[in-house]
């Protein structure tokens, strides 16, 4: 009987040396890293697991870039609101739907009067006064009407009607390799010449120009520029009278992160109301604004201050700056063991 407990009391002391030399393996681990917060960052590619990937472009941008061009026919699109190919009405072709390939092809090009029909339709589409074009993709079905702006709508003959459809803007994203969500709108910002897409989902909005020939698609700032940085009191304005910067002046520009240089040159716009700051690439502007010294960023300077989000604010530059959210650290299962060694340990300490 002794033996036996010799025995057990042996095999019970093997395996708590075992356990123990794991738990020292384990928390021997490399330690956990704490999860980093977002933060701006400068440079031509977009980040892939940690570091840039090759051939790519900004994830988001500072200013307006130009994207890529399309077709003017998606002027419908833009000038209606909507963004996919849906049918916009129908016209019965009475005794026109007798009519053979060739002379439907003919009376569709010629005798009607496509800006009347628009009107009769009591569409919000305005069909331009203007000469037409009617291009035919298959003879006695399906053409391709477009109006003097270059507009354009696809006309199908369906039965005995003819089905108006607007062309599929989405689809022309697509093919460039951008996806507007369901939740993206069409605004008009100048009439015939420019609108703006919002897509609500991404945050994104994206400018369309007409130009000579196509329409070029811009994609817009995604994050407000921060025009006012600091103030300071009156105080200041003697210095600034004088030509020089007050220490007030060079603390508030030094907390931004960027303090002024030996050579920054102060000049004086107005007297006694406002003075410019140029620092290198960086312009800066003060004004005495109802007894206090304002400080603003100008537009024209190489690096600009941009507020992604309450706790996110940065300096990023002007041409391509971009915005790096750190991946999350992906542990090994040895680490996933600490940290969880690591919680039962607290615990039991607590109890």
């Amino acid at each position: 009987m002794k033996s036996v407990f010799k025995s057990i009391g042996l095999v019970f002391l093997i395996i708590v040396f075992i356990g123990v030399c794991f738990c020292v393996y384990i928390l021997q681990a490399p330690t956990i890293p704490e999860a980093e917060s977002p933060k701006l960052q400068v440079h031509s590619r977009t980040s892939g697991r940690g570091r840039p990937t090759v051939n790519s472009k900004p994830r988001f941008y500072t200013k307006n870039v130009y994207l890529f061009s399309i077709d003017q026919k998606y002027i419908s699109n833009l000038n209606y609101g909507v963004l996919s190919g849906e049918l916009l009405f129908s016209v019965v072709l009475g005794m026109r739907s007798r009519y053979g390939a060739e002379l439907l092809d003919e009376e569709l090009k010629t005798k009607y009067s496509w800006q009347q029909m628009f009107a009769d339709a009591e569409v919000n589409v305005s069909f331009s006064s203007g000469a037409h074009k009617l291009d035919v993709l298959i003879s006695g079905q399906d053409w391709v009407l477009a109006d003097s702006t270059g507009a354009a709508y696809r006309v199908e003959k369906a039965g005995n009607s003819l089905d108006i459809y607007l062309p599929d803007l989405r689809e022309a994203f697509n093919n460039k390799r951008i996806t507007l969500s369901t939740d993206s709108k069409s605004t008009i910002e100048k009439i015939g010449k420019s609108w703006l897409i919002t897509d609500n989902k991404t945050q994104q909005t994206y400018e369309i120009r007409k130009g000579t020939k196509k329409l070029d698609v811009f994609q817009q700032s995604k994050y407000p520029v921060v025009m006012s940085l600091f103030s300071v009191d009156l105080t200041s304005m003697s210095a600034l009278k004088e030509g020089n910067f007050s220490e007030e002046i060079r603390q508030g520009f030094a907390k931004l992160e960027i303090p002024l240089s030996r050579n920054a040159k102060l000049s004086t716009i107005e007297a006694d109301v406002s003075w410019q700051v140029v620092d290198g690439t960086q312009k800066y502007s003060i004004r005495n604004k109802n007894g206090i010294l304002k400080v603003f960023l100008d537009l024209e300077s190489k690096w600009i201050l941009i507020r992604a989000s309450g706790s996110l604010t940065g300096w990023v530059q002007r041409e391509r700056g971009t915005i790096f959210t750190p991946p999350q650290h992906s542990l090994s299962s040895r680490q996933q063991l600490k940290e969880k060694l690591v919680s039962f340990f607290d615990g039991l300490t607590g109890k």
